[in-house]
């Protein structure tokens, strides 16, 4: 059976049958026809196994996929190349759940995809041990399948004061690997990345952005196999012995949230936002936001609190609705080398408390 989710700017195919895959994840088709799907099977190449072998949601090596697996895991030295099969399928209007069983291993995968109505993909997989005796997971992923003609990465390293440093490598083959081992989200690794046509920019080309909603450990890698296939795999990092399933006992992996844009990093930014904005960030009220004002590019470290009083009376004056007094209010924080962290008050620069300035706004 073919599967379709979509909306105005984007089309996302499956295929389920006997195994479940992503087909398509791009721009809308037009005059679509289910059977269309069947026209992306590819061809078999020389010198490799001689039948098509499907890239699945969680690509095994059972079936022949011979590079990063979506899982890893065994059961007592057993069961460690699962090959899932589809057992059910429900689709609604924005969202579609696949369930998968493997018999012999004893193990379940559920995927869900939901597309929301900003452009932007959400996917999970779960996975479900239906075996007596506990299954080991080393490695659960979500892995999704992106065009050849996407041969451009763009992902962010950086420090404290110099995050978000953006950095381009050309993936014509192999593969780039990202690795977060902090414990928690860091100023190194931003845990997402953008892949597209070669020298795509902020109104063109095409881009596929990815986020691992996930604040801890983390590793994604996108990966160019020798047929000429790519994919993103993106999970949660795992050490040894971290993970083990009981008898129906679950796994999931953190939601990936995935976009495409063909025009540029500006509208696939655009479709984050917009996500964002309906379904995670909730305001008590639906207003406009306060304007603001913080002391910081005005003073720097150099706190007068008569000067400080007089930019939050001019700055009321011109209509800003909260004052900020930024870096420099603490410890003996002359410079960025040191009191960071001394968390009371410089009664150097504040010998009568922060009282009048509060009074003043």
């Amino acid at each position: 059976m073919n599967y379709r989710l979509s909306n105005n700017n984007i089309d996302i195919l499956f295929r389920t049958e006997p195994y479940a895959e992503l087909c398509y994840f791009g721009k809308r088709l037009q005059n679509f026809q289910p059977e269309m799907i069947d026209m992306l099977y590819p061809a078999v190449p020389n010198s490799r196994i001689d039948v098509n072998v499907p890239f699945t949601l969680c690509p095994e090596e059972g079936l022949g996929n011979f590079s990063t697996p979506g899982l890893e895991g065994h059961r007592n030295s057993k069961d460690w190349s699962p090959v899932f099969t589809t057992k059910e399928v429900n689709k609604t209007d924005n969202s579609i759940t696949i369930i998968s069983e493997d018999n012999i291993a004893k193990l379940r995968l559920t995927s869900f995809f939901i597309l929301d109505k900003s452009g932007v993909l959400q996917c999970q997989n779960t996975l479900t041990n239906l075996g007596d005796e506990p299954y080991q997971v080393n490695r659960f992923s979500i892995t999704l399948p992106i065009p050849e003609r996407a041969q451009e990465l763009m992902a962010f390293s950086g420090r404290w004061i110099k995050e978000f440093f953006p950095h381009r490598t050309k993936i014509s083959h192999c593969g780039y690997l990202q690795e977060n081992r902090r414990g928690r989200t860091s100023h190194e690794y931003f845990p997402g990345m953008m892949v597209g046509t070669e020298g795509f920019k902020e109104q063109t080309g095409e881009v596929w952005g990815i986020h691992l909603g996930w604040s801890g450990n983390h590793r994604i890698q996108v990966a160019v196999k020798s047929n000429g296939k790519r994919f993103i795999q993106a999970e949660a990092l795992y050490y040894a012995g971290e993970i083990s399933l009981a008898k129906g006992e679950s796994l999931s992996t953190p939601w990936l949230y995935a976009t495409y844009s063909d025009e540029g990093l500006n509208k696939m930014s655009q479709h984050f936002h917009q996500f964002l904005r309906s379904n995670i960030i909730k305001f008590a009220k639906n207003k406009a936001r306060p304007v603001h004002l913080n002391t910081w590019e005005g003073i720097f470290f150099d706190h007068n609190p008569d000067y400080i009083m007089k930019m939050a009376t001019k700055a009321a004056q011109i209509g800003v609705e909260r004052f900020i007094i930024d870096d420099g209010w603490f410890g003996k924080r002359d410079d960025d080398y040191q009191g960071l962290g001394d968390w009371y008050l410089d009664e150097r620069k504040y010998p009568n408390g922060l009282e009048p300035v509060i009074r003043a706004c």
